[in-house]
């Protein structure tokens, strides 16, 4: 149980840390391709995670909406598209690190 409320912390994390290694090597010096991979894979791996989590939770909260008051429909779509965007920023953070 508390594995689910530390997820959005630690994706937040890795995303931060993964994005350092670019930052850190500085601007003369690229990092490794070994850890540029490494920081790309995590970085999108924990925030597809977390958007299939988030997903979860809010695609199962949308249909009980929706069971009960279906004019709430086109509303709690787009909840659970809101919820898949994290799944884009960890995508975003790794072109950004294949491009540094």
């Amino acid at each position: 149980m508390r594995v689910r409320r530390l997820l959005p912390f630690l994706v937040m994390l890795s995303l931060m840390a993964s994005l350092g290694v670019v930052l850190a090597q500085g601007e003369g010096a690229a990092p490794p391709s070994e850890n540029k991979s490494m920081a790309m894979a995590i970085s999108v791996g924990l925030s597809s995670i977390a958007a299939g989590y988030a997903v979860a939770k809010t695609g199962v909260a949308a249909s009980a909406t929706i069971t009960e008051r279906p004019e709430l429909f086109g509303r709690t779509i787009v909840y659970v598209g809101m919820a898949e965007g994290i799944a884009i920023y960890g995508l975003l953070i790794a072109f950004l690190i294949w491009i540094g």
